[in-house]
């Protein structure tokens, strides 16, 4: 993890991001309501306010131990007699919270003995160390740390003093719940008062700068290295002789992994044990270098740049996701993680951006900006050959609370990128066209969506899922790994490994989605509701995603629409919906569990030949009907102008079934020859597939004669 931290520390210096190099010692306060408190001269409570949400608190800790100017005390501040009335002034729905928390104040008696532990007297005597360790800081800005800590100790020298403290405190927070109807006064009273789960920040009454103040931070932090003294060694990792970390590499707080060492070898397990060396031993790293590498994974993963230069992602295992940091050297304002691993079109895009790709999804459209945007700042910020500048990927793993680590890293250049991205987005390009109903978010009713962008990265997840009982459920199990969906991204020169690689992923996703779109196939050419019960959602991202694979295999611009095999899939679905005609006008609109064409999908997926055979002999019946029911043609015409929507559904399923029936024939027999001696791979199976759930080809419909007299000229089926 060392190596790659110091690849992306050198990228974000040249991207020109700003880390804040901080001292292993100096460590981010948990997440929890904390009162700032500022100190007077005398040790007395000058000021005292709530610790905004969006601010981070820093303390000084000896790894888990003597934390300041943080302290969180392990006992409420006062005892409370009356266990329902706390947990009901606890309880946030309860209107009366705040007279309630006011009431228990006034009738409870101080809880002597928890600041007294919270400032005990190991925590006191090691504060006056690091008050004579930190002594350079007089004459800077960090001074205001010294008179913290100088103020701190005179406000617990006894336990009167203390006591006196706690007093005042619990004062502050009366007078303020009186006062103030501010919900932050409210929250950090009931956590420290009655709760037992708040803080306190100490801090000195200056008159100018506080503990927040990131100049104060970063003088404390040099203050410390200052005075750990002259080099000891050489870094393995830049070759100088500099001052070496001694026990402890730093703790950057990092977003899915917690706090993170940047290099951990425990002596309690004895797998480690190769060499007889643990911890810091094991790696000589200079002071210094470790520091700037926390601070580089710390302004990279910072919330600001969430989208930016970091994002998370699935890992391929169920219930595990990673921490991908992605940027370019050039400029870290660009949202590569976002590009990789959004599916989502949330950028706000003016209309006119994507109103030129109107038959596209808005989602692939604004795929296409996103990687537009990236190459024009990379252009901006370059001179010379922008398409050289590299582009740095790495992901990262909680593997267990002790241990991180790397999973994939790799150096790409924005060249690569444009040219995976432009591959890609010609891969989503190559599917047939497929509407489906999706209820998109704030709305009620559903419109009919084409197929969708699907990320990169966003193959990690869409291959977890694996389609159950017939499509209608789905479990979660182990998908593809990040390495391999970022290989198949990036390598678009079609050589022989990508082309293994893509038959790998198809046989994946074959394996797990196939009855998802059978099953919606079938389904949407019924029409009677059964569609309801599927994902659709999945269903159009699973036909970006056979395109992508298509494509990648070779079958490009929608060359594979004339193979045989897809053909073969848009007849079963042509015999679908003839056969849904026939059953509304001869079965009055009963429907058997399994129509034509799909009863011998199955049987196409293997033997071709012998399912379109199959096909033919079942065709009789239906072929005799479509011949001599134009005679009907009054009823039908009626029935279109009834009130009754049901009726009109199933005039309009009979004028399908009569304009599709009498080119069966024809393309039929365009198949016979074709499909003989045709060999199934899992490339023509989803060929066969996507054929199906794109339904009847157009050319059916465009060609057909009016309604009244399509079936007139009908002649004798020979399918």
């Amino acid at each position: 993890m060392l190596n790659e931290l110091l690849i992306a520390q050198r990228g974000a210096e040249k991207a020109g991001v700003t880390m804040q190099q901080r001292h292993p010692d100096i460590k981010d306060t948990r997440r929890m309501s904390t009162l700032h408190v500022g100190l007077s001269e005398d040790g007395l409570v000058a000021w005292a306010r709530p610790v905004a949400s969006e601010v981070k608190p820093w303390t000084l800790r000896d790894g888990q131990h003597n934390s300041f100017p943080f302290i969180q005390p392990k006992r409420p501040l006062l005892i409370v007699a009356d266990d329902q009335r706390r947990k009901e002034a606890l309880n946030r729905k309860n209107e009366r919270r705040r007279s309630l928390l006011l009431e228990l104040i006034a009738e409870s008696e101080l809880n002597l003995v928890s600041l007294r532990e919270a400032a005990s007297a190991g925590l006191r005597k090691r504060i006056i160390q690091r008050r004579t360790e930190l002594q350079s800081l007089e004459g800077t800005v960090g001074v205001v740390f010294l008179h913290t800590i100088d103020r701190f100790i005179t406000a617990t020298a006894s336990e009167e003093a203390a006591d006196a403290l706690l007093a005042a405190l619990i004062e502050q927070c009366v007078t303020e719940l009186r006062q103030s109807t501010s919900a932050d006064w409210l929250e950090v009273s009931a956590a420290l008062l009655i709760e037992g789960n708040g803080a306190l920040w100490f801090d000195a009454d200056p008159r100018g700068r506080t503990l927040l103040d990131p100049h104060v931070l970063a003088s404390v932090s040099e203050a410390l290295r200052s005075d750990s003294g002259p080099g000891n060694g050489r870094c393995a990792l830049t070759g100088k002789t500099t001052l070496l970390v001694e026990s402890k590499f730093p703790q950057p707080n990092l977003p899915m992994l917690g706090q993170t060492y940047l290099f951990a070898r425990n002596k309690d397990t004895p797998a480690n044990d190769r060499y007889g060396r643990f911890s810091a031993d094991t790696m000589l790293v200079g002071e210094a270098t470790a520091i700037q590498l926390a601070a580089a994974a710390e302004a990279l993963t910072s919330k600001d740049r969430l989208g930016q230069t970091w994002c998370t992602i699935p890992g391929e295992s169920p219930k595990v996701s990673d921490l991908l940091v992605a940027f370019v050297d050039a400029s870290a304002d660009v949202s590569l993680p976002n590009t990789l691993a959004d599916d989502e079109a949330d950028d706000d895009f003016d209309d006119d951006d994507i109103r030129e790709q109107a038959a596209i999804a808005k989602s692939i459209a604004a795929f296409q900006k996103r990687t537009e945007r990236i190459v024009d700042s990379v252009k901006a910020a370059v001179d010379g050959d922008f398409r050289k500048t590299p582009a740095r990927l790495a992901i990262f793993r909680k593997l267990d609370p002790a241990n991180r680590k790397v999973i994939y890293a790799g150096l790409q250049t924005v060249g690569d990128f444009y040219l995976a991205a432009t591959d890609w987005l010609a891969g989503e390009l190559n599917v047939p066209s497929v509407a489906l109903p999706i209820v998109a978010k704030g709305e009620r009713k559903p419109r009919k969506d084409p197929p969708p962008h699907v990320a990169p990265l966003g193959l990690i997840a869409f291959c977890k899922q694996l389609f159950i009982r017939g499509g209608t459920e789905r479990q979660e199990v182990t998908g593809l790994p990040a390495s391999e969906a970022l290989a198949f991204f990036f390598d678009c020169r079609h050589s022989p490994q990508q082309l293994r690689r893509a038959a790998r992923i198809l046989r994946l996703v074959l394996a797990r989605r196939t009855f998802l779109l059978v099953r919606i196939a079938h389904a949407k050419t019924r029409g009677d509701g059964q569609l309801v019960q599927f994902n659709c959602r999945e269903a159009l991202r699973t036909v970006t995603v056979l395109g992508v694979l298509l494509h990648k295999l070779g079958q490009r611009e929608r060359c594979y629409m004339e193979n045989p095999a897809f053909k073969l899939g848009q007849l079963l679905a042509a015999a679908d919906t003839v056969h849904v005609g026939y059953c509304m006008d001869v079965r009055s609109g009963s429907l058997p569990s399994s129509l034509l064409g799909n009863q011998v999908f199955v049987m196409a997926q293997s033997a071709p030949a012998k399912a379109l055979a199959a096909l033919c002999r079942r065709w009789k019946p239906y072929a005799a009907w479509a011949k001599t029911s134009s005679r009907k043609n009054g009823q039908v015409q009626a029935a279109l102008k009834s009130n009754n929507a049901q009726e009109k559904r199933r005039a309009w399923d009979i004028i399908h079934a009569w304009r599709i029936a009498p080119r069966m024939a024809s393309l039929a027999d365009e198949l016979i020859a074709s499909l003989d001696g045709l060999v199934m791979n899992d490339q023509r199976r989803a060929e066969l597939l996507l054929g199906y759930i794109s339904g009847v080809p157009k050319a059916f419909q465009n060609q057909a004669s009016d309604t009244t007299d399509s079936n007139s000229s009908t002649s004798e089926e020979n399918v």
